[in-house]
């Protein structure tokens, strides 16, 4: 599977924050402030901190995180299953 695009990364962190809306209500309260503060855009900050509280939960559920993503980004259950087979070729390929 070729790297995920800059559109599919945003609509993966947007279904999920529509999925868990106390997520996104403290991804929402983060503001320029607490960017400038960390020397970072808002908008990176965001991003990363969404991206930490999509791990947590899939820690927190005991499920492979890039997965987890990954059923946010798919359209369908195919979709899915056809990045998840990539993934499993890519790795062989890898392993050898």
């Amino acid at each position: 599977m070729t790297a995920l695009s800059h559109h599919q990364l945003a609509k993966g962190r947007d279904r999920f924050l529509q999925d868990h809306p106390v997520v996104k209500a403290r991804i929402d309260a983060l503001t320029t402030g607490h960017a400038d503060a960390l020397g970072v855009t808002l908008e990176a900050l965001r991003e990363t901190e969404t991206m930490r509280e999509l791990l947590a939960i899939a820690q927190q559920k005991r499920v492979d995180s890039t997965e987890f993503f990954w059923g946010y980004i798919a359209d369908t259950p195919g979709e899915l299953a056809a990045m998840l087979e990539q993934r499993e070729q890519n790795l062989r390929k890898i392993i050898g």
